[in-house]
């Protein structure tokens, strides 16, 4: 699937996202680009007055009413509406603004709300790369830092949950490492051996391999120079990354260097959550919001 194809389905799904944190110019530009773009509604939560900002983009009277503003009385009281409005069923997902992840995330988690499943929940980043012929998705590099086996599988099964809804019915999975063989003194070598082999054994119709290296993943010229023999080798849907440093490395590689688009989303909650960077443009900020919404 192309990346563009992707943000053209979800402009055409109706939904409602209650923003937390909203009084931001970069926050409320993806909001009104989103307006214009796409079916959503929104409820934007701040406990500083939004009206002047959201009046400078000139909107039309509908595109208006398709925004709601609930001025709240702090960051704890604006945090706490937000997530009460998907409850309530007010609100179907949830978008981050100027608020700390863990901080949002701790209130989405609090047994009240009902929001908590049994999966765990990690982050999605999906990438449109100019140099690579299709839609690329890396986890996690903004949520579990250091998952260890287990929690990999369970990081894996997210992934492939997300592409299938997004409408990549047989993803293809690189579990990535720096090498291609399993060395007992590299863990990522055994974590993604490992990985593969639990897959391979309960949910065999799944294309994964690992420890794959990241060229030999996403360039079949390097497997062949390599001589891996990999199925996978320049067509991968989804990678892994080892942990949360090289996965935020690898991202902001991909955007600053390779002129990458990138839409971002937290899954394993009853509701997605759109969880963009501070430092991200109101362009890729829109683009999760795109995302997000074919995921609910």
């Amino acid at each position: 699937m192309l990346f563009k194809d992707m943000i053209k389905n979800g402009q055409n799904i109706s939904a409602t996202i209650a923003v937390c944190k909203s009084n931001d110019e970069g926050v409320i530009k993806a909001i009104v680009k989103a307006i214009k773009h796409t079916k959503a509604r929104f409820m934007l939560f701040d406990e500083r007055p939004q009206d002047e900002l959201i009046r400078s983009f000139n909107l039309t009277h509908e595109e208006l009413n398709r925004i709601e503003i609930i001025q709240t009385l702090n960051e704890e009281h604006t945090v706490s509406q937000c997530v009460q409005a998907v409850t309530d069923g007010k609100a179907d997902l949830i978008m981050k603004g100027l608020i700390s992840t863990s901080e949002l995330l701790k209130e989405v988690l609090k047994d009240k709300y009902n929001l908590k499943t049994n999966y765990r929940m990690s982050h999605i980043a999906i990438f449109n790369i100019p140099e690579y012929h299709k839609m690329l998705t890396v986890s996690d590099v903004a949520m579990n830092i250091a998952p260890n086996i287990e929690q990999k599988i369970e990081i894996t099964s997210n992934l492939v949950y997300s592409l299938k809804k997004i409408g990549i019915d047989s993803p293809i999975i690189g579990v990535l490492s720096a090498i291609e063989n399993v060395n007992p003194k590299m863990q990522s070598s055994v974590d993604a051996n490992e990985v593969v082999s639990y897959f391979n054994q309960e949910k065999p119709e799944l294309e994964i391999e690992g420890p794959i290296a990241f060229d030999a993943a996403i360039n079949k010229k390097a497997s062949i120079i390599k001589k891996i023999d990999s199925k996978i080798s320049g067509n991968v849907d989804g990678l892994i990354v080892p942990q949360i440093e090289s996965g935020n490395i690898l991202y902001k590689s991909l955007v600053y260097l390779s002129n990458a688009d990138v839409a971002s989303v937290i899954i394993g909650a009853k509701i997605p959550i759109i969880l963009t960077s501070r430092s991200d443009s109101s362009r890729d900020k829109f683009h999760s919001i795109c995302s997000a919404l074919m995921l609910i």
